[in-house]
């Protein structure tokens, strides 16, 4: 409903919508060959939703498991219950008869904080406070809406999470998806290649297409998957989908999708 009525978002708790579970299938039979380890998803419902739905398609059948908590157990300092559920899990996940994938939600990872402007339509919010400032907000890097993120706040604790969790799970040679947001994933895209911060605020993010890279412990980079497929559309209007992905990986050797 927030999506066709055209409202400002941001780290509002709102389910996927039918388009939105379609595009998550799609998106699982696009990376389908890829075998993950691990998956880091944002807190937001539709996040995980993303992430489960996307599983359904993998060949590997591997039955998604989410750990409460996150990674780092921080669901330990919680209630009872919270703690019970992730014993639980990693039970599961360590003594199961089927193949189980963690799935670990962090706050690093949800979208960009829109403050004010969240359930205001973007005409409500250009009569409220005016065109330019709105404009503003939305596509500046480091101006904040009244009581929300700026694209650089968004890129601060993303970026962090990507270095310190991330990064450390590649170099133990795991396969990695991380399910996310367009800002969250536009700022750790435009940290992998390195843009300065015009570029940052230009790279547009398609949703539901896959982002793949290789890392060699010390680099990244990027690999080709092959975009969602629509049912509704043709070979030849498929033709004109970005990849934003640029050589070919074998089966098997990719170790993080974006």
């Amino acid at each position: 409903m927030w999506n066709d009525l055209k409202l400002f978002t941001g780290d509002v708790d709102i389910p996927l919508t039918e388009n939105g579970v379609m595009e998550a299938l799609a998106s699982g039979r696009a990376v389908s060959e890829i075998d993950f380890d691990i998956i880091f998803t944002s807190r937001l419902v539709r996040a995980k939703q993303t992430a489960l739905i996307a599983m359904t398609q993998s060949r590997f059948k591997r039955v998604p498991v989410i750990v409460r908590g996150g990674f780092h157990g921080r669901g330990k300092t919680g209630d009872a219950n919270r703690l019970r559920l992730r014993d639980a899990a990693a039970k599961a996940l360590k003594h199961a008869s089927c193949h189980m994938v963690p799935v670990y939600a962090d706050p690093a990872l949800n979208e960009r904080c829109y403050g004010d402007l969240q359930g205001l339509s973007k005409e409500a919010a250009t009569k409220e406070f005016g065109e330019e400032t709105v404009m503003k907000w939305r596509r500046s890097y480091d101006t904040r809406p009244p009581h929300g993120e700026s694209l650089k706040d968004t890129a601060a604790r993303s970026v962090r999470f990507f270095k310190s969790t991330i990064i450390p799970r590649l170099q133990e040679h795991r396969n990695v998806l991380i399910v996310a947001h367009g800002n969250v994933l536009r700022c750790i895209i435009a940290h992998l290649a390195g843009f300065s911060e015009m570029e940052m605020l230009q790279l547009q993010i398609v949703t539901a297409l896959p982002y793949a890279y290789t890392y060699d412990g010390g680099t990244f980079a990027e690999c080709r998957a092959l975009p969602p497929l629509d049912p509704n559309r043709n070979d030849e209007d498929q033709q004109g989908v970005p990849l934003g992905i640029s050589s070919v990986f074998k089966t098997g050797d990719i170790n993080s999708l974006i």
